[in-house]
């Protein structure tokens, strides 16, 4: 967000509605050292030109994950997504230097954000995915690479994305699916459909 720049700071512009190209300037004059572009660039910052700003910035946060030497928690869920990783902050940051994502910050950007934005000595990294479709938990797990897998519940809030609740437990599942042999998953035993998963974890 270009309101919020400090100076220092990488700038990811990223196309939807509004194409984040046009505020490159304000970030600038913010103090953004630098910026990823697959567009126009401007004088007075170093310009990264990518092909797309978006898988740019997954590939960062891929990097950032592999430098981290912090245990990582994954939290997936139709609902409680938030709160779970919330509590599980709260609980872990007395004893542990712990990091969460902010707000509900669970999609293609802001996984990576939340990853990118953990301090280089952290040992407990809460990361929530959210998904709008298959393969996106997949793929921020891939990213996040989570030791332990949370699934809260199977519920009716995405059917509209998945179209019915077997879709939807699909998505939940490739959390599961992604952690090591080494790893852990915590299910919702009073949800069949993430009881179900428990064969899924390796």
């Amino acid at each position: 967000d270009s309101r919020s720049v400090s100076p220092g700071q990488l700038f990811v512009p990223v196309r939807g509605s509004v194409d984040g190209h046009q505020y490159i300037g304000a970030a600038v004059a913010a103090g953004a050292a630098a910026y990823l572009t697959d567009g126009p660039t401007i004088a007075g910052a170093t310009a990264v030109r990518v092909r797309d700003t978006v898988a740019a910035l997954d590939q960062l946060a891929r990097c950032s994950r592999q430098l981290l030497g912090a245990r990582t928690i994954g939290v997936t869920g139709s609902n409680g997504k938030t709160t779970t990783k919330d509590l599980l902050s709260a609980i872990a940051s007395p004893v542990l230097r712990t990091a969460a994502s902010p707000g509900s910050f669970n999609t293609e950007i802001g996984g990576p954000l939340t990853l990118l934005a953990a301090p280089d000595d952290t040992e407990l990294l809460v990361v929530e995915m959210g998904a709008r479709g298959q393969g996106h938990i997949a793929s921020l797990a891939a990213m996040a690479r989570p030791d332990i897998g949370i699934v809260t519940n199977v519920g009716l809030s995405h059917v509209g994305e998945f179209g019915d609740l077997q879709a939807t437990a699909a998505a939940k599942r490739e959390l599961v699916e992604a952690l090591p042999s080494s790893g852990t998953a915590i299910l919702n035993g009073d949800d069949p459909r993430c009881a179900a998963m428990a064969p899924a974890a390796a």
